[in-house]
């Protein structure tokens, strides 16, 4: 009987074991998927009706009728042509902007945008933010204005992670950093605080570790993770100092 108990759970441990390794190779899997897939459709979206009314009205004359498929929304389409369109669209409009006469008529375009009630509050936003992502993708170096920073937790020794914005100076000359605290495992909402450069302990961590350990609730935790102030010290990047609690080694 104890034999056959012992077999039972052995069986049991080895059908959970290969599920849980199953579900570590498909969950990756999925949500590479679910991204992408989000990504396409986002990026597509903007030209999808376009493409979809010009293969409903000529296909069998200008577009093969091999090449058109139902595109579940009514009429017809060609997989891929929307996402293809748009990158060649947007790839025209940097080539138009490039030239002083593109960015002309693209100064005419905003200044008329300004006149529109509720217009032109959402786009002067919306354009300085994608303008403070110009330099995603760079190297380090280039963000060396825009570190990863650990922020004080009020009434613990720990602390939040969070990323400078931005640096300005109040109306008493007091240097100011605002900080985008984002939430994990969705680093897509978060707070924005604004603090003294004094109140901000400088982190060793790079963007992509950042993420990492954000995206992942802390599970891919990289070496360093915690603020070692003699760390930052020797950082080339520009100094932010340490709070007043903090001991520093000279």
């Amino acid at each position: 009987m104890a034999a056959q108990e012992k077999l039972t759970v052995k069986s049991w441990t080895w059908w959970r074991n290969t599920f849980l390794a199953g579900l570590f190779v498909v969950v990756p899997v999925g949500i590479t998927y679910w991204v992408l897939n989000l990504l396409y459709r986002l990026i597509a979206g903007f030209t999808e009706p376009l493409v979809r009314s010009f293969v409903s009205q000529y296909r069998g004359e200008l577009v093969p009728e091999w090449l058109a498929v139902e595109s579940g929304k009514g009429g017809y389409t060609i997989p891929g042509a929307a996402l293809i369109f748009t990158l060649l669209l947007i790839l025209f409009v940097g080539l138009l902007v490039a030239n002083v006469g593109g960015k002309r008529l693209v100064a005419w375009v905003e200044k008329v945008i300004g006149r529109v009630p509720l217009v032109n509050v959402i786009y002067p936003v919306t354009k300085q933010v994608v303008d403070s992502l110009k330099t995603i993708g760079a190297t380090n170096e280039d963000f060396s204005n825009k570190p990863v920073v650990y922020v004080k937790y009020p009434n613990l020794s720990g602390y939040l992670l969070g990323f400078q914005t931005g640096r300005f100076k109040d109306a008493n000359g007091l240097e100011m950093m605002s900080v985008f605290v984002p939430t994990a495992p969705n680093p897509l909402t978060g707070f924005v605080f604004v603090f003294e450069a004094s109140a901000l302990l400088r982190s060793n961590l790079s963007m992509e570790e950042a993420w990492k350990l954000i995206v992942s609730a802390g599970l891919i935790a990289p070496a360093g993770a915690v603020p070692v102030p003699t760390a930052y010290k020797t950082t080339p990047a520009i100094p932010i100092p340490a709070p007043a609690d903090t001991t520093r080694t000279e």
